[in-house]
This record gives structure tokens, C-alpha cells and sequence, in this order.
């Protein structure tokens, strides 16, 4: 059996011939006079081709074309991939979370005028691109079919404070990537310097308000809002933060995560918040972490399955259950209607003294110690 035969999706088969034109550098003008923007991917030959709109941080052109959903065009749908204000050539500056429903509303707007755009379109994406799609879907009105997101969530702020601590490894990470990318060749050396000077800044021992210049070389805005303006903090978060208008979300919604995704809990909460509401996503939940390559395929595979069914009218390519989920520990995918499966039991485990646990409550013992070296975390 060959390895993509064992991926959790139908194969891809492309269609021949599978050729497209593009259209390079549209301009896409924002309430604020702020000009972003978007390359325009058409299939040959497809008269009337729904659109899938991606909205991104990362780049447009290159390597990032087919993260982006460039696989698609030839399957018969035309794809815009928008840069994020700041990001580019997109004027402006990049706000971080900050400006991706108005912008993105504003972006849907100008999609339903063109003449080529026959009234429906998908969005798609990973991490940030997903959050992007989330920031519009309650507002993008009927021409909003489907959505497949993946490794992502409607919110970020509990990611930014894990159980209420902040996360400052990725967050320090993430904020000078962003940063770093703009630079020339950034896209290519922003992945493979900015782990490592996060690592050594945050070793260093220096107040947290001065590791993003340590880290960078400059102050970065956004890491001293996510200082400055913790997990409950009103007024940031309340442009920032859409997980209240899951519910409401109309367009079917497809999500794929992984068990070592640092946005996995949140996915899962908006899986259950589009169930609370009525309606019937699919989640896919894989051995796979956030960066991991390996959750790529099975990404555009599920995701081309979804935009064939509520786009062209073609379901053959459905799994007929909503849910698949692979069991680590019996090294296996299984299939369920529902998450959690049901006839789950949630039992509540507790720390036991030497280091085991058991759900018979907790236990009175002497406190166990260990001892701390800084220099090997």
C-alpha cells in the first residue's frame, strides 16, 4: 500500500488538462484609503468557477502558493490569495489580529462586485489564515458556502495565555517571524532564525518587557500588547476575539487539527459551539503538531472534498462520518458521528504521591520535591 494511500482522505487525481492563468497585484481598496493586495488564480476552460478566498500573512508567491491553495485551480475553482495589510506590498502596517474583520469584510465586498465572481465562494486555511476566516464568517453573508480550516481557532487569546500563564515561547516566536519576513529573503531565514534568538533571548534572564528587543533588535508592538493586556482584559480582545459568533456561522465548516496543536483545544470548542448551534461540522484530529509537514496532504485532499460538495454539488468525495480521529496509543484512525464519541465517560484523575496517578480523589501526602536548574530547563 503506497504511504498516501493511508492518508485519512480520498486520493487527489488531477484533471488534464490542468492548466490556469493568473492575475498578479489586485488592488483591493479599504475604508481607510489603505490599497491591499491579491493574486487571482483561473482555471482553463471552467465557465463560472466558484472562488476560494484566502487571506494571509505569510506571502502569496512562491513555495507559499501551494499552502495558500494553488492545488485547487485545477479542480475547476478560481482562487484569490490576499496579503494581509502590512504584509507583501500590502500598505499599511500589520496589526496582528487586529484588522482582519474589516479588512476581510471589506475584501468580501469588493469580491461580490467583480464581474468574474458567480456568487459563491469558500474560505480556507492553517493558523493565521484560518483565524482570518473566521473573523468574517459570521458577517460574509450567503455567498459564503464553506469553510475548511485547519490548525487554527475563532480566537487566539487563550493560546497567548495558556491556563493563564503567558505563552512566551510562541508568542515571542511568532511576533519577530512576522516582523523578520518583510525583510529581503525574510520568508526564507525568518523560519530558521527567529525560534532560535526567542530560545536565547528568553535565556537570558532579562525582564520579559525587553526580550523582544533582544529577540529583534526593536520593540515590537504586539508583544508588549499581549504584555500589557492579559487573557482578561476588555476592550483589546474585543476585536480580536470571535468566538462568541462561532454559532452563528451559516456556510458548512470543516476542521483539521492535531493532538499536539498548540490550537487544539480551541478548535475543538469551536467544533462544539457550531454543534451546540445545529449545525454538522467534520473535525479531523491527527498525530500531527503545529508545524508539522505531514498535515498538509491530508489538509487539501479533505478540504478539495468539501469545496466539491457545497460548491459544485459533487458529494461522492464525503467520508460518511463527520469525525476521524487517530488513537495514538492503538496506532489507528477511527471514525465517529460525533466528538465527544458517544457513550464517553469523563472521570476527573488525580497526582498521587511518587508520581501516579488515579481518579480516587486527591490524597493526603508530604509535598514531593525536586530541584530546579535554570541552565537545563
Amino acid at each position: 500500500m503506497a504511504l498516501w494511500d493511508r492518508l485519512p482522505a480520498p486520493p487527489i487525481r488531477l484533471p488534464r488538462p490542468a492548466f490556469y492563468h493568473v492575475e498578479r497585484d489586485l488592488p483591493v481598496t479599504m475604508p481607510d484609503g489603505v490599497t491591499l493586495l491579491a493574486d487571482r488564480y483561473v482555471p482553463a476552460g471552467v465557465e463560472r468557477p466558484p472562488t476560494i478566498l484566502v487571506r494571509t500573512p505569510y506571502g502569496r508567491r512562491g513555495p507559499a502558493a501551494l499552502a495558500n491553495g494553488l492545488l485547487f485551480v485545477p479542480f475547476g475553482f478560481q482562487l484569490v490569495v490576499q496579503s494581509a495589510r502590512g504584509t507583501s506590498g500590502s500598505g499599511g502596517e500589520f496589526d496582528p489580529l487586529g484588522s482582519e474583520r474589516d479588512d476581510g469584510l471589506a475584501t468580501v465586498g469588493w469580491l461580490k462586485r467583480q464581474p468574474w465572481f458567480h456568487g459563491s465562494f469558500a474560505t480556507f486555511g492553517p493558523s493565521y489564515l484560518g483565524y482570518s476566516a473566521w473573523a468574517i464568517a459570521a458577517e460574509a453573508g450567503p455567498e459564503l458556502k464553506a469553510m475548511s480550516l485547519q490548525i487554527t481557532a475563532s480566537s487566539f487569546r487563550d493560546a497567548a495565555y495558556v491556563g493563564g500563564s503567558f505563552a512566551l515561547e510562541s508568542t515571542l516566536t511568532w511576533t519577530d517571524l512576522t516582523r523578520r519576513q518583510q525583510r529581503p529573503l525574510g520568508l526564507v531565514t525568518a523560519p530558521l532564525l527567529s525560534r532560535r534568538r526567542a530560545a536565547h533571548a528568553a535565556r537570558s534572564g532579562r525582564p520579559l518587557a525587553e526580550l523582544d528587543v533582544l529577540t529583534g533588535g526593536e520593540t515590537m508592538p504586539f508583544y508588549q500588547d499581549l504584555l500589557a493586556n492579559h487573557a482578561t482584559a476588555e476592550g483589546y480582545w474585543d476585536r480580536r476575539d470571535f468566538s462568541g459568533t462561532v454559532g452563528q456561522v451559516d456556510a458548512p465548516v470543516t476542521l483539521l487539527g492535531g493532538w499536539y496543536d498548540v490550537f487544539l483545544p480551541w478548535m475543538v470548542k469551536d467544533y462544539l459551539a457550531l454543534r451546540a448551534a445545529g449545525h454538522a461540522p467534520y473535525l479531523t484530529i491527527g498525530p500531527w503538531w503545529h508545524t508539522d509537514a505531514r498535515h498538509g496532504l491530508p489538509a487539501i485532499r479533505e478540504s478539495l472534498a468539501w469545496f466539491r460538495a457545497h460548491l459544485q454539488g459533487d458529494p461522492s468525495g464525503l467520508r460518511a462520518d463527520p469525525v476521524r480521529v487517530y488513537v495514538t496509543g492503538a496506532r489507528e484512525w477511527r471514525h465517529y458521528r460525533d466528538w465527544p464519541p458517544p457513550g464517553m465517560r469523563q472521570a476527573r484523575w488525580h497526582l498521587h504521591a511518587g508520581g501516579g496517578l488515579g481518579e480516587d480523589g486527591p490524597q493526603d501526602a508530604p509535598p514531593t520535591a525536586y530541584r530546579f536548574d535554570p541552565a537545563r530547563p
